[in-house]
């Protein structure tokens, strides 16, 4: 048939009718011939394919977003939520045939409870990180909440931030140029402000000291003069930079982190020293050193590393999520090696980091790290805390300990995240060489 015939006889037919990129197509009388067959099983093919593919991806999207409105937010971030169910995973059904693997270390988790029990500490808390991912490896409690009971101690304010707060006061005055790495600061043992003193611990002598011995020795008098150098309302606006005074965490039930700072003269001074009104969960810690260890940015938390059907197959893996950047990373890089010194100089940490000989107990890994202690006005009791990550220059874990010693002292934070962190790169070194073990068994297997 001539194509002016054929155009004459259908497309006048079929005008305005189909499909527009198949309008001259008369499909009752034309299908049955191979061109055209071949044509319309080719057209379906393709229409099941994209359907099923874009099935796929809305299931996957659809699920994603599921898991994280119904397993990583409210109780179920609870570590409880999940069951040891081998060596080296924690996971929780979740629905019809799939699982949610968490992300916690069975050894860093049980260690933290055995040592607990093995120092009889009354209350005391420990939330490990991947502070690159946001990825919770750890998060133990023991003890009760005193103050809070709609929230577990990991999650929970109900404690002093003491002297972890120097480093929002140093973020502070670096970030706003208020001092330089490099200035020279003075410990005076004492200042007076509106009447009232600010004193240091007997460890810090009289004299010139530098930024990073003053954060290491935690010296409050250079911080307390610090802090009245920044103002109130600086200082005020990078603790909210830092996350306190709001909620936290969107997706987690986590007590508000409160940070009350007036503008006279005395209140800045010991705000900014660590003695004000300033309350942190063990969980704000941990993602307060994760942003030095981080390059300045805060990941977002999670206890979900993926989700998997029966068979195995992962149906979904949160992406690391950045919540806030409160600095700069060339301000998070100099407060790093700053808190180096807190735990290899002669900062406040380095006796529980090494032996009576000097040999350090984790060789051949730098940490980085900041002390707190201090003692509640209510109740007889003394509140110590180290928060920190390791290896400072390749930061893996990043960690946050409290704990609350009454009368009798049992044990510092420092000590307990010592143990903790030699728990965590053992079990790391015997992990890595048993896969160069299995690798060597291949090789030899395949020879």
């Amino acid at each position: 048939m001539e194509w002016r015939k054929y155009q004459k006889r259908y497309v006048k037919k079929r005008k305005g009718k189909g499909l527009p990129f198949l309008s001259g197509l008369s499909w009752k009388r034309e299908w049955n011939k191979p061109c055209y067959m071949v044509l319309t099983l080719l057209l379906v093919a393709f229409c099941i394919s994209y359907s099923h593919t874009y099935i796929r991806i809305a299931s996957a999207s659809y699920l994603s977003k599921k898991i994280s409105e119904s397993y990583m937010c409210g109780t179920n971030i609870s570590p409880a939520s999940f069951k040891q169910t081998s060596e080296n995973e924690y996971t929780m059904n979740i629905g019809h045939k799939k699982r949610a693997i968490s992300t916690l270390l069975p050894s860093l988790q049980n260690a933290a409870l055995e040592l607990f029990q093995q120092y009889k500490i009354p209350v005391g808390a420990v939330v490990a990180m991947d502070p690159s991912t946001g990825a919770i490896l750890a998060m133990a409690s023991q003890g009760n909440n005193s103050t809070n009971h709609r929230f577990p101690l990991t999650l929970s304010s109900s404690y002093p931030a003491a002297s972890i707060f120097k480093i929002v006061t140093l973020s502070a005055a670096l970030e706003e140029e208020v001092i330089q790495p490099d200035d020279i600061l003075k410990a005076t043992k004492r200042l007076k402000y509106d009447g009232k003193w600010i004193q240091d611990s007997s460890n810090v002598a009289s004299g010139p000291i530098s930024v990073g011995n003053a954060l290491a020795k935690s010296c409050n008098t250079a911080f307390a003069t610090m802090a009245v150098d920044v103002g109130y309302p600086c200082l005020e606006k990078y603790a909210t930079r830092f996350g306190f005074n709001s909620k936290l965490c969107p997706d987690m039930p986590v007590e508000v982190s409160s940070a009350v700072i007036s503008d006279e003269t005395y209140d800045i001074a010991a705000s900014g020293a660590g003695f004000g009104d300033i309350n942190m969960s063990p969980l704000h810690g941990v993602l307060i050193a994760s942003s030095i260890a981080n390059k300045g940015k805060i990941m977002k938390p999670t206890l979900i590393k993926q989700v998997v059907n029966a068979e195995g197959r992962v149906l979904a893996t949160p992406s690391p999520q950045v919540m806030r950047t409160p600095i700069t990373p060339e301000t998070a890089e100099t407060i790093k090696i700053m808190m180096v010194q807190t735990v290899h100089g002669e900062g406040n940490a380095h006796k529980a980091f090494y032996d009576r000989r000097g040999n350090p107990y984790i060789p051949g890994i730098k940490i980085a790290g900041k002390t707190g202690s201090l003692s509640s006005k209510t109740q007889p009791k003394n509140c110590t805390w180290f928060v920190g990550f390791a290896p400072a220059d390749n930061p893996e874990i990043a960690i946050a300990v409290l704990i609350v010693n009454y009368d009798t002292w049992r044990a510092k934070a420092c000590t307990i995240t010592r143990k903790l962190l030699e728990t965590y790169f053992e079990d790391k070194d015997k992990n890595s060489t048993l896969r160069m073990v299995n690798k060597q068994h291949v090789r030899d297997a395949e020879s």
